[in-house]
């Protein structure tokens, strides 16, 4: 097979094909270095693997077992590394689509106000469940104290 190559491709082809290989690494490498790229982008794996496969038959020209299982290990690690990308994008696009709809409001219908939270000592109980709305607190210290209002950060005013 490797023969095959050769002679189909031509020596000059393949080496100029390795060239390209060392070329993507470089840029990928200089890229990392001076943070336009960063090492978890999916684009740098990208690279990685279309670098690590021109090497790959450029060796076919002149085979060496070591290199080949260094371009091959590139392989084999960018793939997964690209999936485990492309998953937890997924995961992160979710979350960040249920924290959107959390402070728009669109998450779920306002909670029932449950009975505990209304009487004499709430004045306004359909506002407790609102955000940032004051919120009554008991402190257990008289009745003035139990109408004290305070925030949902637990400063007491």
């Amino acid at each position: 097979m490797l023969d095959y190559l050769q002679t189909a491709v031509g020596a000059d082809v393949l080496r100029i094909i390795g060239v390209l290989g060392f070329l993507t690494y470089v840029t990928l490498y200089s890229c990392l270095s001076l943070r336009v790229l960063h090492s978890d982008s999916i684009l740098y794996f990208c690279g990685n693997i279309f670098a690590a496969t021109l090497v790959l038959i450029s060796l076919a020209q002149e085979f060496n077992l070591a290199a080949a299982l260094i371009q091959s290990f590139w392989i084999a690690m960018g793939i997964p590394a690209i999936i485990l990308r492309l998953i937890h994008r997924r995961s992160d696009r979710r979350a960040q689509d249920a924290r959107q709809a959390v402070w728009t409001g669109q998450d779920a219908p306002t909670p029932a106000i449950p009975p505990e939270a209304t009487g004499p000592h709430t004045p306004d109980a359909s506002r407790r469940w609102e955000r940032g709305a004051p919120v009554t607190r008991g402190t257990g210290r008289g009745p003035s104290a139990q109408a004290a209002t305070g925030y949902r950060t637990g400063t007491a005013g």
